[in-house]
């Protein structure tokens, strides 16, 4: 039997809707919650941090399609059946940026963990442990949580709007000078954040209760972070931001630890992190979304059977990958070209064949079992094994598989990146993070000296880091990670159809009179000319015009984005 305790940080939200909601809403200040009679002991710290999980949104809760996973289209790797675009304008709202976080229901102000409110909740936790009555071992644990997910929430914000105000402490709805204060430097926040990492890797127990934030997880997401900074810094020039080596370093290091530990390997099969009903004990794992039937599900499977037409990987996407001798298609002898699904597939790295369907193009007029791919191109990489099909739920808020958070496959690809960016990078540190990826893969080892030039690297990187880029987008295609890369090495440009059509196309198919084609007979899913332009400004979100109107107007004058 599964133990219950694994199911807790997906279902909180769940079960704090009923019961644990009303208890909050009942004392004497629900805003601030400094019930004196809750923090008492470690369970209750216990049960204010479950919340916290809900930051994850792996493949997305119940009917929604706001997971990590497959569902965000805005890159050259996906295209939606309706163009993604750029906002012309700044929102009037944006959850992602919301400081006013009270919201009503009923009759009653209540709070919303959304943005600054996982800040504020956080930031609430530091303040109450040292009220709890347990040992300073336990203390800085929890305290090494409420770190954790507010270098998390930081990063996210940091990512998406770039300096953001920070707060190290909680404030209350009736300090306003400190709420509404100005934007504090990207630089200053994110070296708060690694300090609020550095925190949790050195407190945080080995192991608390399963599947739940401990150390190997702090390691990770700094890996994950230092790296996005360190390259953001390296090539965002126009910033001046110092320090861009030693963020790369934090990242090698940190991700050098869980390289090193005997807890961890890779699984045999490539799609087991994406399609198993349980990830409870699997190695490669380090955090995951637990899903189980009656208490949380999600929709990624029934909609990758639905009779919408899918969000297909794009011509860019499945040309990028290589072929088995490890040479680029534009320079293998056993790239067979793309006149049919089966010469795309041969001689291939097999992530491919794992993550679209290799024996079928699927587009409108050549639809098959009702299913259809805005490319022609159908997502297979998160399907359980076709074996088990039929007794799958594929209805929607019926699919039960885990999803992975933090897993080894992105460490070694943030390993290598981090190295060969350093400059540090040797054969063995390939051997041991690159080439195990490609054994799995059924690819040939990649070398100091990659002994070729793909005729499409870009100029300003070196065939090293080309390839290693490759291998990333390739081993984590669809999983959410490709628009913030673009994002970190000032690529946005990718999703320019000027500079990328071969983001806006996919399959080469015979005509059929219904399915759009360009001249070249590859499928366009959109109506030709398609105009979707990158500026310098997309590098950040703007800020919603609702909350800068919550600002003194001599504050909100400066705040908005370059550009916006």
């Amino acid at each position: 039997m599964k133990s219950i305790i694994r199911y807790l940080p997906m279902a909180f939200f769940v079960m704090t809707m009923g019961t644990a909601c009303k208890k909050y809403i009942d004392v004497t200040n629900p805003d601030t919650l400094v019930d004196p009679t809750f923090w008492k002991t470690e369970n209750s710290v216990r049960t204010y941090a479950w919340e916290f999980y809900n930051s994850f949104p792996g493949f997305g809760n119940n009917s929604n399609t706001n997971g990590d996973f497959y569902f965000p289209t805005l890159s050259d790797d996906q295209a939606s059946p309706s163009l993604a675009q750029f906002p012309s304008n700044p929102p009037v709202t944006n959850a992602d940026w919301t400081v006013n976080t009270t919201y009503l229901v009923g009759s009653t102000w209540t709070y919303a963990f959304v943005s600054f409110g996982y800040v504020r909740k956080a930031n609430i936790m530091l303040e109450r442990v040292d009220l709890v009555p347990m040992a300073d071992e336990a203390k800085n644990h929890w305290k090494g949580v409420a770190c954790f997910f507010r270098a998390l929430q930081y990063f996210k914000m940091v990512q998406e709007f770039g300096g953001v105000p920070w707060y190290g402490h909680s404030t209350t709805i009736s300090d306003s000078g400190q709420i509404y204060k100005p934007r504090d430097p990207r630089q200053l926040v994110m070296d708060s954040v690694l300090a609020d990492l550095n925190y949790a890797v050195a407190n945080l127990r080995q192991a608390d209760q399963p599947n739940t934030i401990n150390k190997d997880v702090a390691l990770a997401l700094k890996a994950r972070v230092c790296l996005y900074e360190g390259t953001y810094r390296k090539y965002h020039t126009e910033l001046g931001l110092p320090d861009a080596d030693k963020y790369l370093t934090e990242a090698k290091n940190a991700a050098q630890t869980l390289i090193s530990s005997p807890s961890y390997a890779l699984d045999k099969s490539y799609q087991t992190a994406y399609n198993s009903e349980n990830l409870s004990g699997d190695k490669e794992i380090i955090l995951y979304k637990r899903y189980e039937a009656t208490f949380l599900q999600h929709s990624l499977i029934s909609y990758l059977y639905s009779s919408t037409a899918m969000n297909g990987p794009t011509k860019s996407a499945v040309e990028s990958y290589l072929c088995k001798d490890g040479l680029p298609i534009g320079l293998s002898p056993l790239y067979k070209g793309d006149a049919t699904v089966s010469d795309v597939m041969a001689n291939r790295d097999s992530r491919l064949g794992i993550t679209i369907d290799s024996s079928y193009y699927y587009y409108i007029g050549h639809v098959k079992n009702s299913l259809s791919s805005s490319t022609g191109y159908r997502p297979i990489k998160y399907l359980p094994d076709t074996s088990r099909l039929k007794s799958i739920p594929t209805s929607i808020n019926t699919s039960t598989t885990d999803a992975p958070l933090f897993w080894l496959a992105e460490v070694y690809l943030n390993y290598a990146e981090a190295a060969a960016e350093l400059g540090t990078i040797t054969q063995a540190d390939l051997d041991n993070t690159i080439n195990k990826l490609r054994d799995r893969a059924n690819v040939a080892h990649l070398t100091l000296d990659p002994g070729f030039t793909d005729p499409r690297k870009d100029a300003d990187v070196s065939s090293l880091i080309w390839e290693i880029r490759r291998e990333r987008r390739a081993e984590l295609m669809m999983d959410g990670f490709r628009f913030q890369d673009l994002m970190r090495w000032k690529k946005g440009y990718y999703m320019d159809y000027t500079a990328n059509p071969d983001a806006y196309l996919g399959a080469k198919v015979p005509s059929n009179g219904t399915v759009k084609l360009n001249p070249n007979g590859y499928i366009t899913p959109y109506k030709l000319p398609v105009t979707r332009t990158f500026a310098d400004r997309n590098y950040l979100s703007p800020i919603p015009t609702s909350q800068l109107a919550l600002y003194p107007k001599d504050i909100a004058d400066h705040m908005q984005n370059p550009g916006w």
